[in-house]
């Protein structure tokens, strides 16, 4: 069997992740409602408990920790593959 090769650039790989992080999100969000099962979520630094019924539940604070890493405005990261 012969090996299959990934064309793909290093941008166009990174979109498609995204949109399949996004699509597997929203997919699970809907199975999860359809169960009447529970989904967490952070919003605005809150840890929140939504029910299916459209009942929301604050679980806890979270705080953000601020970075140590300094960056110049113009800088430009770049994501290495690790290996």
């Amino acid at each position: 069997m012969g090996k299959i090769v990934n064309k793909r650039s290093p941008s166009k790989e990174r979109f498609a992740m995204r949109k399949a992080a996004k699509t597997a999100s929203l997919r699970a969000g809907r199975i999860s409602k359809a169960l009447d099962l529970p989904v967490q979520v952070i919003i605005k630094g809150d840890l929140i408990e939504k029910n299916s019924d459209g009942s929301i539940k604050t679980i806890k604070k979270i705080e953000r920790l601020p970075s140590n890493i300094k960056l110049k405005k113009g800088s430009k990261l770049w994501l290495k593959p690790k290996g």
